[in-house]
């Protein structure tokens, strides 16, 4: 064999060997502190590690490639092929999932994990998969908790007239309607400019959301009020997901539940330490009152009825019965 013909070899050789390798890009748009980034990334470990080399991720957090609307629209195509991002954004695409949106359905995150672990999350996963998103795993993104740059939020009343950034979800969206604010659904990329600039008045998150992005710069009051449970959806496109053979789907779904199993348990921990962080950053921080939580549970419950045609009564209380 002549030097050139085994130069020629070697290349098709190294070009066959790369072709095997499955390539994902897997998106988020919080930056690489929060648990679920880090979780991404523990996907990419053991994903890399289980296909021995033959699965290849490359992780994009902190909106590298644009918000969460953008990653969502890019799975459902297939130009990007998996991402985590809030349930409230994929209520477009999969009606059921605003279930989870629903003010105060949740009684605690063990109880919530059990349900989403269970015969009615998997109900929901299938819905998922008609509409081409596989799910690798229901996160967490957290307890969500309203900010404002005016005052403390203690009762219904405080709310009245405040621009209130929302997710683009219609339960959310409504929820704030009947508590009297003005919501203005927006994308998480653009939030930290309009409070600087004052184009809305405040928002709400998970107090990791809050500190990681660095609303606490623009925002002075916190107010702990639990009003929604947000999880994240950790999404890959179906048809991708369906085109692989059998031991890489293996691997991707092993890599999966380790990746879900770290990010539940590093949210739970996250939490605490992320309201006590933004204390020291200077948040004035006022827990609602029980008597308060109770005014807004009330004032919020025709969201079950108004949405009843479009998430079923059926569903709307199989799951608050679980959820209790």
């Amino acid at each position: 064999m002549g030097p050139t013909l085994w130069v020629a070899l070697m290349l098709l050789w190294a070009a066959s060997a790369e072709a095997q390798v499955v390539k994902i890009r897997f998106a988020g748009n919080l930056p690489p502190e929060n648990s679920n980034s880090r979780a991404m990334e523990v996907f990419k470990q053991e994903v890399e590690r289980l296909s021995k080399g033959s699965i290849a991720v490359d992780t994009f957090p902190g909106m590298q490639l644009g918000g969460a609307k953008d990653n969502l629209d890019q799975v459902k195509t297939g130009t990007l092929q998996a991402a985590y991002l809030s349930t409230a954004f994929m209520t477009g695409f999969v009606a059921k999932l605003g279930v989870f949106n629903l003010p105060f359905i949740f009684k605690d995150r063990e109880t919530a994990f059990q349900v989403l672990d269970g015969p009615i999350g998997k109900e929901i996963e299938r819905e998922m998969e008609k509409t081409g998103f596989k799910n690798l795993g229901f996160w967490e993104n957290g307890w969500r908790h309203m900010t404002n740059s005016r005052r403390p939020i203690t009762t219904p009343e405080d709310l009245s007239g405040l621009k209130i950034r929302l997710q683009n979800n219609s339960v959310h969206l409504r929820t704030f309607k009947l508590l009297g604010a003005n919501p203005v659904p927006m994308d998480i990329k653009e939030v930290y400019s309009a409070m600087q600039q004052g184009v809305i008045d405040g928002h709400e998150n998970p107090f990791c959301n809050t500190l990681n992005l660095k609303f606490y710069e623009v925002q002075k009051h916190l107010s702990v009020s639990g009003h929604f449970y947000d999880l994240m959806g950790a999404i890959m496109n179906k048809r991708f997901y369906d085109s692989l053979p059998r031991d890489k789907q293996e691997a991707i779904d092993r890599a999966a539940r380790v990746a879900t199993e770290f990010q539940r348990k590093q949210a739970a921990e996250d939490d605490l330490k992320c309201l006590e962080t933004l204390k020291q950053r200077g948040m004035q921080v006022n827990t609602m009152s029980p008597a308060a939580l109770a005014k807004f549970r009330e004032m919020t419950l025709p969201v079950y009825k108004e949405f009843e045609k479009e998430l079923t009564k059926d569903l709307i209380d199989r799951f608050a019965a679980a959820n209790r």
